[in-house]
């Protein structure tokens, strides 16, 4: 299809085109300036790794080659089946380390709030946390042209991006002490994918790709919804086994609805600021597109970060002054968003050519994160015992079947 016809034209492989009235004149010229070969009309059945051409109406091009030169159509046909299934397997590699990439984001997302618990002492105020991981995530930002060898270019949409991510950050804070976290985290969770999805299915030309299955896709949809809740109650399904009823405090806190509501419209904006921290990538210049838009990335994050963790100590807080934290905490918050930052950028080379894997799919698997954070809690923190253990694989195994 076109998604696929662009990619591969782009490493310069073989192009199949069903029919050129299915691409406008752009396309067809990128097309025909980078491939080695374009043959249409004809059909390509992946699953045998094999071409059918319609001989009669098959056109070999060939950059290299004067008219005279053209291979016949006979000749231009076995040329296509001779090399349809190294351009299959090529496509089959690039969509596994799409996925290989998304999921290695969901890693980084669930690791990094795991530094907040290596410091010592008293705990740092989870807004001034933020702030400091914000600062992460810009000098780690700095250093990817280095990797890259591109130049520094600003560009206002990838600045966007790391700002909507400061943004969704605060409002987890907001939502946590008035709903508590587990039913914070799953809300946000939730809302995050499905936000995710939206952009991606039904979103904007630039973001949305054509479902192909509605079916199938919103099925897995639920799946891992389903999975995202049993993670984050795996404590009380636990009871539930175990047949234990839950401690109850000795003085019930009252919950005042009003301070209910507000968590929980927090916890929901969280989840959609969240599942759309890359959606204004996808509005970049061509000059300023995937990775060397992250340095702009770093740069919002920036701003915003310092413009809130600011305004909350001056008008929240009411404090004189400019906050402070020990070099532990400082330095937890910088590694915090360093390991963030490389899980944006899994993100977004996953998005990018050659691999291009669609908003809709990428962003989704990415909020998985909590699966890689409950990993941290049961070999590292031993935060998860007994019974919850279980529960967890059980709903981590749900939570993989929705995204395969």
């Amino acid at each position: 299809d076109r998604a696929v016809a662009a990619k591969v034209a782009a490493r310069g492989h073989i192009i199949i085109l069903r029919s050129s009235k299915h691409y406008d004149p752009v396309d067809l010229r990128y097309i025909s300036e980078h491939a080695a070969f374009v043959a249409a009309p004809v059909t390509l059945r992946s699953v045998a790794q094999e071409v059918v051409v319609d001989r009669a109406g098959l056109a070999g091009l060939s950059r290299s080659q004067s008219p005279q030169q053209q291979p016949s159509p006979v000749a231009a046909a076995g040329r296509v089946t001779r090399f349809a299934g190294d351009l299959v397997t090529d496509v089959a590699d690039t969509t596994t380390m799409a996925f290989v990439l998304a999921g290695l984001s969901a890693f980084f997302n669930g690791s990094f709030p795991a530094v907040s618990r290596l410091p010592s002492g008293p705990a740092l105020d989870p807004v001034l946390f933020n702030g400091l991981v914000a600062v992460g995530v810009f000098l780690t930002s700095l250093m990817v042209p280095l990797f890259t060898g591109g130049a520094f270019l600003f560009a206002p949409a990838g600045a966007a991006g790391g700002a909507v991510f400061v943004i969704a950050a605060l409002f987890s804070f907001i939502a946590i002490p008035r709903v508590g976290l587990a039913t914070a985290q799953a809300v946000w969770s939730c809302s995050a994918i499905l936000t995710s999805f939206t952009w991606g299915a039904f979103g904007p030309g630039e973001i949305a790709l054509p479902v192909g299955d509605i079916t199938r896709t919103i099925a897995a949809l639920v799946v891992l919804l389903i999975g995202v809740l049993i993670i984050v109650n795996k404590e009380k399904i636990a009871l539930k086994f175990d047949g234990e009823e839950p401690d109850k405090p000795k003085k019930e806190k009252k919950v005042d609805p009003a301070d209910a509501t507000a968590g929980l419209v927090s916890a929901m904006t969280c989840g959609f600021f969240g599942g759309s921290i890359l959606v204004p990538f996808k509005y970049l210049p061509p000059d300023v597109q995937g990775l060397a838009a992250v340095p702009s990335f770093g740069c919002g994050a920036l701003v915003m970060g310092t413009l809130l963790t600011l305004g909350y100590w001056t008008v929240v807080k009411k404090e004189k002054g400019l906050p402070s934290s020990s070099f532990e905490w400082t330095l937890a918050g910088i590694v915090g968003g360093a390991i963030w930052s490389a899980g944006n950028c899994c993100s977004i080379i996953a998005q990018s050519p050659p691999y291009s894997l669609p908003y809709g799919i990428a962003s989704p698997i990415r909020e998985c994160a909590l699966f890689f954070g409950g990993l941290w809690g049961i070999f590292v923190f031993s935060e998860i015992e007994g019974t919850a253990i279980g529960v967890f694989w059980a709903g981590a195994f749900i939570l993989g079947s929705g995204i395969v």
